[in-house]
């Protein structure tokens, strides 16, 4: 479940600001801000945070424990594949 702490957790992991998941996932920043706050969302609009994060290599679990974590190898491929873009001069979204 993403929820209060989002920022808090994922920050911790993949230096990822509110405004750059925003707009990562094509929303807007306060919306990110409400999810944080506990603020009550559509589901569609919490997949999609979830599907950008995990897409980041951040991984969510409800298994032994409420929490999430990196998995190093999915954010190393995205990090490399984001850095291959930059150097193109490529500004679509990945």
């Amino acid at each position: 479940m993403v929820c209060k702490g989002l920022a808090e957790s994922d920050e911790g992991l993949n230096q990822l600001t509110q405004q750059q998941l925003g707009e990562a996932a094509g929303l807007q920043k306060n919306t990110i801000f409400r999810v944080e706050k506990g603020e009550a969302v559509k589901p569609k609009t919490r997949a999609i945070i979830v599907a950008e994060l995990e897409r980041r290599g951040i991984e969510f679990s409800n298994g032994f424990g409420i929490g999430v974590r990196l998995v190093f190898a999915k954010a190393e491929a995205f990090a490399k594949a984001e850095q291959i873009r930059r150097s193109s001069g490529d500004n679509a979204k990945l």
